[in-house]
């Protein structure tokens, strides 16, 4: 049995069509090349994780534009940094009110009489107020980050948007999004690269597009929704024709289809 597989169709791939100084493989059954390291590593087929459609993903023909869509919502991830955020930002909360209590006193008067008593018995130097307001300011922007975190596991996605000469990568929440632009007709290649920062002491897997600018994105996506948003991306970027985009879209929403068909019946 040939352990070498072809990480789009699946088919197996003889070691004489492996060429080790180029770093690549072609693939008897579809004719595609691919990198030794997608061979290696046994990725799954193209053809496999397209078929299969992860919850709160989507791809969305708008007529001039493709988007693909894929969720960052995540229980398990909301409950965590829920609880990070509320006992962090209510440490920070007590020395932020203190400050601000301080500030008022020096600023406007005497502190009104059903404020608690630690507040209002308690008189710094101003200067020592001010320092306090100053070093909290690194502790809210990472309270701040960590109330983002919450929203994005609870309302946050990704969004690729695709046209005949213009695309751009959006992350976010509502209004409140990253947007990445490149060009869709210098693209190279889609492939899964790592993050310059650690996630208990191991580098976070995410998505490379290498155009006209290097764009990465996805560190939040589940594993299953970044690998079949970057194998979609990887075949609708890499095709150049609109015509030809909009054909394999197509055929890729035909085969979504034919899965989930066969899924209901197996069910």
């Amino acid at each position: 049995m040939n352990e070498n597989l072809c990480p789009n169709c699946g088919g197996g791939i003889d070691s004489e069509a492996i060429n080790l100084s180029e770093g690549v493989a072609l693939c008897p059954a579809c004719g595609k090349l691919s990198r030794l390291s997608d061979v290696a590593n046994g990725k799954r087929p193209t053809a496999e994780l397209l078929s299969h459609l992860p919850e709160g993903c989507s791809v969305t023909d708008l007529g001039e534009t493709i988007v693909v869509r894929a969720t960052l919502r995540s229980v398990g991830g909301f409950v965590v940094t829920l609880l990070m955020s509320l006992f962090w930002n209510g440490i920070v909360s007590i020395f932020v009110l203190w400050a601000a209590m301080q500030l008022f006193q020096h600023l406007v008067g005497p502190l009104p009489a059903w404020l608690p008593t630690p507040f209002a018995n308690e008189q710094k130097q101003f200067g020592t107020a001010v320092f306090v307001c100053l070093f909290l300011i690194p502790f809210l922007t990472i309270g701040a980050g960590m109330v983002g975190a919450v929203f994005m596991n609870a309302l946050g996605k990704v969004e690729v948007h695709i046209g005949d000469d213009q695309a751009h990568v959006s992350t976010g929440v509502g209004i409140f999004v990253w947007r990445r632009r490149f060009d869709p007709n210098q693209v190279r290649r889609v492939s899964a690269g790592l993050a310059s920062w650690q996630l208990d002491s191991q580098a976070v897997p995410l998505i490379v597009i290498d155009a006209d600018l290097m764009v990465k994105f996805g560190t939040l996506l589940a594993y299953e929704r970044r690998e079949w948003l970057q194998a979609m991306l990887q075949e609708l970027l890499t095709t150049r024709a609109p015509l030809q985009r909009k054909k394999l879209l197509t055929h890729i929403m035909t085969s979504i289809s034919k899965a989930d068909s066969n899924f209901q019946e197996r069910g």
